[in-house]
């Protein structure tokens, strides 16, 4: 009797301790904040004109060409928030076995499918996250009723694979940044300076790194943030709408949630990347704490 008794404790201590110690796989989606685009760089830390100009050349290319693999170049993962936010659940005690960074630059969230068509299917436990919408208020053409839809449809589409893909699991949704804070910041900050003149932020969202430039052009006319921030307030009520309505209907026991985690506010320059517009190392690394301090409201004691 003594020798059951001392084996069904062993084996619920053992059970007990493989659950806690459960290892998370990690796959994280989005664009180029995700990815982790010029996070390498820094507006505190100015390069010399031979190394700017080699840098300027080569993303021009990059982006004339769409080539994929040029660009990805300028894409480091181990500066973005996905690395940050990893290192930060290893800290809590959480088995972290693998982190697939599968955001690609640019991307839009119509693109958001083929990401998670390339993670492909798993029965490990996962833990990923959606990060998208920056480049869907730059270049969808249309009114708010237009974007809100294509984003619905781009979403809908991405979370069914994802569910198909994944038993058991959980999926992080996070809000759009709220990209028209950054013009204030960082109008007139000088971002390069040679001994013949001085470039400042204005210049490189205008001709060196044109990501948005229509949004400079609004900002200069005072009309920036009213019009992007209810674009954006949308985007990311759809995205928790979609947790909610998923969290409810889901067959495969996979889990839904989203964050109120947002960028490192306020802004400050030394947060970003010398093109002015992406997050260097600095900001990222405030982001991941955002991410895991959401979470951790979000999922309290299970973390």
């Amino acid at each position: 009797m003594a020798g059951r008794v001392f084996f069904f404790w062993g084996v619920l201590f053992f059970s007990l301790v493989g659950f806690s110690s459960e290892s998370i796989r990690m796959e994280t989606y989005g664009d180029s904040l995700t990815a982790g685009f010029l996070a390498n760089t820094s507006l505190k830390k100015s390069l010399e004109l031979s190394e700017m100009s080699a840098l300027l050349e080569k993303l021009a290319f990059g982006f004339l060409q769409k080539n994929r693999e040029l660009l990805k170049e300028f894409e480091a993962n181990d500066k973005a928030w996905p690395y940050f936010l990893s290192e930060s659940l290893k800290e809590e005690g959480k088995h972290i076995s693998d982190l697939m960074n599968l955001a690609i630059s640019g991307s839009k969230s119509s693109g958001l499918l083929s990401q998670v068509q390339m993670a492909g299917g798993t029965q490990r436990y996962t833990w990923a996250f959606f990060f998208i919408g920056h480049n869907d208020l730059c270049h969808v053409k249309g009114d708010e009723s237009a974007l809100i839809h294509q984003f619905d449809e781009h979403l809908s589409a991405a979370l069914t694979e994802w569910d198909k893909n994944h038993q058991n699991s959980v999926l992080f949704l996070i809000p759009t940044s709220p990209i028209y804070q950054l013009y204030p910041v960082l109008e007139n900050y000088i971002w390069f300076q040679s001994e013949q003149k001085t470039f400042r932020c204005q210049d490189a969202w205008t001709k060196y790194f044109p990501y948005c430039a229509p949004f400079y052009l609004r900002y200069k006319k005072g009309e920036l943030e009213s019009y992007l921030k209810p674009r954006a307030d949308s985007l990311n009520q759809s995205l928790s709408h979609m947790a909610h309505q998923w969290g409810k209907k889901t067959e495969r026991g996979n889990r839904f949630f989203y964050l109120e985690a947002q960028w490192p506010l306020p802004l400050q320059p030394e947060y970003f990347a010398l093109d002015c517009y992406h997050i260097a190392e600095e900001g990222q690394r405030i982001f991941a704490r955002n991410i895991l301090n959401a979470i951790k409201s979000k999922l309290g004691g299970e973390l």
